[in-house]
């Protein structure tokens, strides 16, 4: 059974054969099987994570099967070429890699593509911001936009959309919201301590969202001035603290675009 995917996603360019993200490196292997954790197993033992990706929970109703189901009509018994991101394996054995394959619908000729690229074109995962992945953030993230914009996978259910803090309802869906979330809005102040600065995206900050970065992770931020970010837009993703708050750590868990934009 072939794995269909949407059109969007059979869009997707061939891997690129040189650069942080790309098939340099990668070696090959052959996937055996899926697990339950969307974790592969290769036929010589070695266990990889799809670093980068945000699957949807076991609570997430027929997605998580649908997922599973298109990796396991895809992948087990294709030879693939496994980027690690890390020299070693994680505590749990796994290897947080990139993987690439050939379009299942496109036969044995078909240019490899990025397993992960294509999973977040289709909506069936959201870019996770792992460090490990960092050099696959802005690909992963141009994948992910063609879902969230089409609306469709996990972009389509109210879980999942991302947060609109402009929104009536934005204060709620904060403190309902479990795992990782995505936050969009209009930075409309900056504050400062001795520890961190304060991105507030309200007029009154102790009522409204707001993004932490800490002082000795501002470096990791490049030339960037958190003051001068106000009216800037801004989508921000991590897991929400007490008081309606994310702190951020790496640039991928931000994205800056003009006011107004939508997307």
């Amino acid at each position: 059974m072939a794995a269909a995917w949407p059109s969007w996603a059979q869009s997707l360019p061939a891997a690129a054969e040189n650069g942080e993200c790309s098939l340099e490196g990668a070696v090959p292997g052959t996937v055996a099987a899926v697990d339950e954790d969307f974790e592969l197993l290769l036929d010589d033992g070695r266990r990889v994570a799809l670093a980068g990706l945000d699957f949807p929970p076991p609570e997430a109703g027929e997605l998580p099967a649908a997922v599973r189901n298109r990796l396991a009509a895809w992948l087990p018994g294709r030879d693939v070429f496994v980027g690690a991101f890390a020299p070693a394996s994680d505590r749990w054995g796994r290897t947080p890699a990139r993987l690439y394959a050939s379009d299942p619908a496109g036969g044995p000729s078909a240019p490899l593509t990025s397993v992960a690229e294509a999973l977040l074109a289709a909506g069936d995962a959201r870019f996770r911001p792992d460090p490990t992945a960092a050099a696959c953030a802005k690909a992963y993230l141009a994948a992910e936009a063609l879902a969230r914009n089409a609306g469709v996978g996990l972009w389509s259910r109210p879980e999942f959309r991302q947060i609109d803090v402009s929104t009536p309802d934005a204060a709620k869906e904060l403190q309902r919201r479990k795992g990782m979330i995505v936050v969009v809005g209009d930075i409309r102040s900056v504050g400062e301590s001795r520890r961190a600065f304060y991105l507030n995206f309200g007029d009154k900050w102790r009522d409204s969202f707001t993004v932490v970065i800490s002082r000795r992770n501002l470096a990791m931020f490049g030339r960037i001035e958190p003051r001068s970010l106000v009216g800037r837009r801004a989508r921000v993703r991590g897991l929400i603290e007490t008081g309606s708050r994310i702190e951020i750590a790496a640039p991928a868990e931000i994205e800056f675009f003009e006011s107004g934009v939508t997307r």
